[in-house]
């Protein structure tokens, strides 16, 4: 997926809601690289490209809809052929995640390359969208809340 611009691997067990994902960011305006087999490559710039297979173009397939051609349901610019990688998303059921500040950066090797990675529960009761969307832009800001939060406790610390 290319969401804002950015190549989006999401990852989990068969069944566990990928495609359904997909089909939400479609509807808000993100493209579709590939569905269910991407093929990834390094380009001279070192970066990881992921391309759909022609056989698969344009396609996404939903375990209760079927096949979908996304140029037909949606815009014909909402499915891109090939597109730089960026991050990974992993879908996950009924996951323990630790209650911290800042959880513990994860990542997922392709290509022999590291890319930054975010686990997911899918039974979380805000949406995948939004937590997923959440999580970019926080990519992209140079702030640390963790770090204003730790200046903060000292300050007041220091004045007790």
């Amino acid at each position: 997926m290319s969401l804002s611009g950015l190549g989006i691997l999401i990852i989990g067990e068969a069944g566990i809601g990928k495609s359904s994902v997909a089909l939400e960011l479609l509807h808000h305006g993100h493209q579709l690289i590939a569905d269910d087999i991407i093929d990834f490559s390094i380009d001279k710039h070192n970066h990881i490209i992921g391309q759909c297979p022609p056989l698969l173009a344009g396609l996404l397939h939903s375990r209760e809809l079927g096949l979908v051609s996304i140029q037909d349901v949606f815009k014909p610019q909402s499915w891109l052929s090939k597109h730089p990688l960026h991050y990974v998303i992993q879908l996950q059921k009924n996951s323990q995640f630790p209650s911290a500040i800042k959880p513990d950066s994860a990542s997922y090797s392709i290509c022999g390359q590291s890319v930054q990675m975010l686990s997911l529960d899918i039974n979380t009761p805000a949406s995948l969208h939004h937590r997923i969307n959440t999580w970019l832009t926080m990519q992209k800001q140079k702030n640390q809340p963790e770090i204003t939060l730790q200046q903060r406790q000292q300050s007041l610390m220091a004045t007790q």
